[in-house]
């Protein structure tokens, strides 16, 4: 692709060659606000997806917006829940897209692997990634990153912005998963406008203004 990225054709092409558990469903993908990297949403019965990328995303290459889009769509597209972060990530990578969520990484700033529900899940760091792909996988990487002009490295200041939301709509209710976290968002609320506040090592979780609740960030 080149010139302007277009998220929705990016999306379609990505499904069209490597999901195809995907290509009979409604996936609406578009720019807008949001408190993470990108956001993703849902049903049981995966009528329909729809994914909102943080608009700071457009400043990426477009490799690391492609590891970003095979993350959120790896979500819905594994068997069961498919909210598991640790899963998501080996299922992206392997269908193909391990070179682009390990640049992804390095734009997210998750260079060593980050941990979350106390330990019982992770994002995959860069380091971790690499260590997983093979040999011409490894080769597209390096390759890339000589493009990009890009040099993985631990950051000296971590990135604190919450890497991406999961919400899934459910009879019993609608759940939404953060960094390992379950809130359940109310009944009256349709599509929610998520909202993370980080105060002193604490982040509060909004829909739409309402608090669902809070985490403390695991070291």
């Amino acid at each position: 692709m080149s010139g302007k990225l277009d998220i929705s054709e990016l999306v379609k092409i990505l499904i069209s060659i490597a999901y195809p558990e995907l290509q009979r469903l409604e996936v609406l993908p578009y720019w807008g606000r949001t408190s993470c990297f990108a956001q993703i949403r849902w049903d049981d019965a995966k009528n329909q997806i729809s994914i909102r990328f943080n608009k700071n995303v457009k400043k990426w290459h477009e490799a690391g917006i492609i590891g970003l889009v095979s993350h959120e769509l790896s979500h819905p597209a594994q068997k069961g829940a498919g909210l598991s972060e640790l899963e998501t990530d080996r299922d992206a990578i392997s269908r193909g897209f391990g070179p682009y969520l390990a640049i992804e990484r390095v734009y997210t700033g998750k260079f060593e692997d980050h941990l979350i529900r106390r330990g019982k899940d992770r994002y995959l760091g860069y380091r971790s990634i690499r260590a997983q792909l093979t040999q011409l996988e490894r080769q597209q990487l390096d390759m890339l990153l000589s493009q990009i002009g890009l040099i993985p490295a631990k950051p000296s200041r971590p990135i604190t912005m919450s890497h991406d939301v999961a919400i899934v709509d459910r009879k019993t209710g609608t759940t939404l998963m953060i960094e390992g976290h379950k809130f359940l968002i109310p009944e009256n609320i349709r599509n929610p406008d998520i909202k993370l506040l980080e105060r002193d090592c604490v982040t509060y979780v909004y829909a739409d203004n309402i608090l669902l609740g809070e985490f403390r960030e695991e070291i």
